[in-house]
């Protein structure tokens, strides 16, 4: 990352009174994981309101377009979608949130009446 781009992240990270470790994880993960351009602000797998860390484990470094697209579609089907980052979804997850991701997604057994 240029010196450049570095100063303006931590110019819109400190704006928007992101974490240090927020500011950290998109300097040192400048480009989407998915395609290689130039990220977006990270994406938070489990959002702040919802009780989500900065920590690099709840974030994912995404363009603009990916970062749209998760927005979208919502977390899990991008997961679906984008398998390489599944166990990184459900990892970032509350267990009570994986647990309920798993029981709602469990093949039918034939059982359910």
């Amino acid at each position: 990352m240029s010196d450049i781009m570095r100063e303006a992240v931590k110019r819109h990270c400190k704006k928007y009174k992101y974490s240090a470790e927020y500011t950290r994880y998109w300097i040192e993960n400048p480009f989407c994981e998915i395609c290689g351009n130039h990220s977006d602000a990270p994406h938070h797998i489990r959002t702040r309101g919802a009780g989500g860390s900065d920590e690099a484990k709840n974030l994912i470094a995404l363009c603009t377009t990916h970062h749209t697209e998760v927005h979208t579609m919502g977390v899990m089907s991008f997961a679906d979608k984008y398998s390489q980052f599944f166990e990184k979804i459900i990892a970032a997850l509350s267990e009570r949130d994986a647990i309920n991701i798993f029981v709602t997604r469990r093949p039918s057994d034939g059982c359910d009446s």
